[in-house]
């Protein structure tokens, strides 16, 4: 064993003691001095402020056949029965993933509850799921690191720490935040050789124990040391056969096929410099004649952010409504329009071509529309572009194409890694007809706006933790509530055990193919 795992397996002592790795006894954490009275008192303030504040999304929960507030009360005797403050962290943890909404997280807060420090470590081995069928996920090995013999790639795991699969993902399912069915499959699977915060540690082991099926049906174990995330992390670039890297950039890098006169922008977030990262797009496409290029924008390693509508109305080059928002009315809601109330226009702001960076059209919505809401008593404030960004609160939806843009034809690559701003990115090209889709959903989590809270146990001023709730809905062009509710490819192309070697060369000759259609 090299000295770099040889550290991982001493920070992990405590954590593989928890696991039942050879200690006598579980350490006791540190006692939970409340009655079971402020508990049940706390309990009851979190849903009550879930029903009072949140967005639901009707959509999402006919989907999965659920309703978050039942299960949250479902929840009730474990959460009171805590006994120790880490108990009571990780019952906060799981009440807050009931609702099944990836933006949702419950964090430590300074003089909160105590919680163990989570190693931020890896096992050497990218899993990736098979979705060949959503109700039975199974996941297989895709690349191993650290040039280790085994597992092999594309191997079978049966097995997590001596759990079968099948409750390896009935007990992870409560503790990964997702939004759709796709969302959990992915992370669960990205996540299962990490060390990741907000999961108890008594579920991991001093190595990561696998049990393994190889392609002739053999069964075999390995234990994975687990090292620094930063070296011991793997990843998987895509690949593109025939295209060829011009332009890298923060949020996405340029491909070119000069060939079949094709621009890939392979996406990768939505950062503040995504607006000069898009002005340096367009000074190339403009130098290198590549306006009248078909796209491709592989969606798949995205994350979130802003300003999609931005990037849109120059890749585009017809009018497309932008997608819209709105907030719930409640003491949260209120408090949100209330902070943009007392905004100040930003007068130094540049003028730029679709966005409003003075955020005066965000401070007149809270002085009026949103504020007559309130007056009237109504549950949630009229629908509005999305955080007028880029359209005024009386403006009709739609935006036009940017003076200079491209030309061609759009075809999209999605897949379950990222959402948020992504979603929503997607829904415009969709909903538009603005492109062909091709893939799986994105991730499927967008709202509007978000409540952060730090709880306090009852009748004392002492924190808890922080708390979050969703507040607003996030509308796609289509009108429809987008959390829950992602874009479905036109041409749905899983990723499975069998295709994963090849997958990245089936999606691109999909695109292609796509493009050529009349």
């Amino acid at each position: 064993m090299g000295t770099r795992f040889a550290v991982a397996t001493l920070c992990l002592a405590a954590i593989g003691a928890a696991a039942g790795c050879g200690a006598p006894e579980e350490p006791p954490g540190t006692p939970l001095a409340v009655s079971v009275e402020q508990l049940e008192t706390l309990f009851d303030e979190i849903v009550d402020k879930t029903e009072r504040r949140e967005a639901f999304s009707e959509v999402k929960e006919e989907a999965g056949s659920f309703s978050p507030l039942d299960e949250m009360r479902a929840l009730r005797s474990e959460f009171v029965a805590a006994e120790t403050e880490e108990d009571l962290f990780y019952a906060l943890v799981k009440l807050s993933n009931a609702r099944r909404d990836r933006h949702l997280s419950v964090n430590p807060v300074e003089g909160g509850l105590t919680v163990p420090e989570t190693p931020d470590l890896a096992a050497p081995v990218l899993v990736l799921p098979d979705f060949s069928d959503l109700d039975n996920p199974q996941f297989f090995v895709a690349r191993v690191g650290r040039d280790l013999p085994s597992p092999g790639p594309g191997d079978l795991i049966v097995a997590v720490n001596g759990r079968p699969i099948p409750e390896y993902v009935a007990e992870f399912t409560q503790w990964i935040r997702h939004s759709t069915r796709y969302g959990l499959i992915w992370h669960m699977a990205r996540e299962l050789p990490l060390m990741v915060r907000n999961v108890p540690p008594q579920l991991y082991a001093e190595t990561l124990n696998l049990t393994l099926e190889d392609a002739a049906g053999d069964r075999y174990d390995v234990s994975l040391p687990y090292g620094d995330r930063g070296t011991h992390a793997v990843t998987l670039e895509p690949e593109y056969g025939g295209f060829e890297r011009v332009m890298e950039r923060e949020n996405f890098h340029v491909h070119v096929n000069a060939g079949e006169r094709i621009v890939l922008l392979q996406w990768l977030d939505f950062e503040r410099s995504l607006i000069q990262d898009v002005v340096d797009l367009m000074e190339l496409a403009e130098s290198d004649e590549l306006l009248d290029h078909d796209l491709i924008i592989d969606v798949r390693g995205s994350s979130g952010g802003s300003f999609g509508a931005y990037a849109i109305q120059r890749l585009v080059s017809r009018p497309f409504r932008t997608t819209f928002g709105n907030v719930r009315i409640s003491d949260a809601g209120e408090a949100l329009i209330e902070r943009f109330q007392n905004l100040e226009v930003d007068e130094e702001a540049p003028d730029i071509f679709g966005l409003n960076l003075s955020r005066s059209w965000l401070i007149d919505w809270a002085r009026t529309d949103a504020a007559e809401a309130i007056r009237r008593g109504d549950e949630y404030t009229p629908p509005t572009p999305f955080k007028l960004a880029h359209l005024p609160r009386d403006a009709g939806g739609t935006l036009e194409p940017a003076p200079v843009h491209f030309r061609g034809r759009t075809a999209i690559i999605g897949g379950p890694h990222g959402g948020s701003h992504l979603d929503q990115f997607l829904s415009m090209f969709a909903d538009n007809k603005l492109a062909v889709v091709i893939g799986m959903p994105t991730g499927g989590y967008s709202n509007t706006w978000e409540h952060e809270e730090v709880l306090t146990f009852p009748g004392t001023d002492r924190p808890v933790a922080e708390f979050m709730w969703n507040i607003g809905h996030t509308l796609r062009p289509n009108t429809q509530i987008l959390e829950g509710n992602p874009v479905i490819p036109d041409i749905y192309v899983p990723l499975t055990r069998e295709n994963s070697r090849t997958y990245d060369q089936e999606l691109l000759e999909r695109a292609m193919d796509a493009l050529r259609q009349p």
